[in-house]
């Protein structure tokens, strides 16, 4: 009798535990979608046991925002779990290693001997973050794309560094495509969407018409407005969909054993035993963290843009692991002056280190700073520190300038939460 009150003690704590953390995660989106800053469907569970299973709606929008648990969303460069997991279920059927170099697959691509399937694989190849001026391309077949990698220069020696690549994961679809036996569309339909029993995942521009589907939207001036159509049909490649469901689904059966040997798969984890893939493009946001070492799972898929991506997440995984965390507030930066003297020190040339592409200029203009992309969007910038400044007091992003080693000042750009590093060029 006592070992049977002592296991109902320990149960009913348990659950109270895993009800404090729903009421705090559900405290956290409801605040966040009140300050118009997350639209979506979140899903949270530790050991297997669901935390949060929500729709999150900013209120007072218009209908064509609003998502419910059918709804179906672009999930960006999440789709990159799946093309690393085609890739490994290829290693366990023997069509290719990972050790295999580029050359046996693209004979003519430059430096193909020095790249592996396994730097390609953990974004170590060398080659760029994007293909270079991509904004200019509507559309691009995959053959095109592979084309214009061939263009790209590598940023470093293959293996020596880590850099995260889109443009490595185009090559892996195309190998994908070589390598299996009736290309690679199918090849992701066998192997994964049917094996897992994904029945709202797709990729959208193979698909004729796509029920539940969630339109993506943007914050300009202010107002919540839809994305062009042509930026969610932007490529052809890779341009998946899917929902909160599916993405769980997946989660939980992929060290099961039963599609991929656990060996096999336990490659998708790094060395930390930790899963992490962020998606996002014009109108989308998409989460996929899994973390074998805590037993959480946090995923989410947005149909808006203007998310603090990197705070929302940090947040919650120091919620579910009982470190500090801080619930969304309303900002409202304030403007302070500072001399010319000073603002001179932050003018200059800047490219992204991600992206060197990505270039802004930083200009001194009637005692106040301006911003000025590689397309020419000119953007006043106000301090709202001696090296912080803003361009929108209600918005958490920021332009951070630091000293380096020479005493110049460089860059960082934080955007939705994420920061952004530049070097200065000029």
């Amino acid at each position: 009798m006592k070992i049977l009150t002592l296991f109902f003690i320990f149960i009913c704590s348990v659950k109270g535990f895993a009800q404090q953390y729903t009421k705090e995660l559900d405290e956290y989106f409801t605040a966040l979608s009140g300050l118009k800053s997350f639209n979506g469907n979140v899903r949270v569970a530790k050991n297997n046991t669901i935390l949060l299973d929500k729709s999150y709606n900013i209120p007072n929008e218009q209908s064509t925002l609003k998502v419910n648990k059918e709804s179906k969303f672009i999930i960006a460069s999440v789709s990159k779990v799946f093309v690393k997991y085609a890739v490994l279920k290829l290693v366990e059927q023997g069509k290719l290693k990972l050790s295999d170099h580029l050359n046996q697959y693209i004979p003519d691509f430059p430096n193909g001997e020095k790249i592996s399937i396994e730097n390609l694989l953990y974004h170590q190849s060398g080659l760029p973050r994007e293909i270079t001026n991509y904004e200019k391309y509507e559309s691009l077949s995959l053959e095109k794309t592979i084309d214009l990698a061939k263009d790209e220069k590598l940023e470093f020696e293959p293996g020596t560094r880590t850099l995260y690549s889109n443009v490595g994961y185009f090559i892996l679809h195309d190998i994908i495509d070589h390598s299996s036996d009736k290309g690679y569309w199918n090849f992701m339909q066998s192997e994964i969407i049917n094996k897992y029993q994904l029945k709202n995942t797709g990729e959208f521009n193979t698909s004729q018409s796509v029920s539940d589907f969630a339109y993506g939207f943007f914050t300009d001036a202010g107002k919540i407005l839809p994305v062009p159509v042509n930026s969610i049909n932007r490529f052809e490649t890779g341009n998946y969909f899917s929902t909160i469901d599916d993405l769980y689904t997946f989660s939980t059966q992929l060290l099961s054993g039963k599609h991929m040997k656990k060996e096999t798969a336990l490659k998708m984890f790094g060395s930390d035993q930790l899963l992490v893939q962020a998606g996002g493009r014009p109108g989308y946001r998409a989460y996929y963290y899994q973390n074998l070492k805590s037993g959480i799972t946090f995923i989410f898929t947005s149909n808006f843009t203007d998310i603090p991506f990197q705070k929302v997440t940090e947040d919650i995984i120091n919620l579910l692991n009982g470190e500090p965390y801080s619930l969304p507030k309303k900002i409202n930066k304030k403007a302070i002056s500072i001399s010319d003297e000073v603002l001179k020190n932050y003018t200059g040339k800047f490219a992204l280190e991600a992206d060197k592409t990505q270039t802004f200029t930083i200009i001194l203009e009637d005692h106040s700073l301006y911003i000025i992309d590689r397309d020419g969007e000119k953007t006043k910038i106000y301090p709202e520190t001696p090296s912080s400044f803003f361009d929108h007091p209600e918005s958490d992003d920021a332009y951070q300038f630091s000293a380096n080693s020479s005493g110049q000042y460089e860059l960082t750009i934080i955007s939705t939460g994420i920061k952004l590093k530049t070097k200065r060029i000029q």
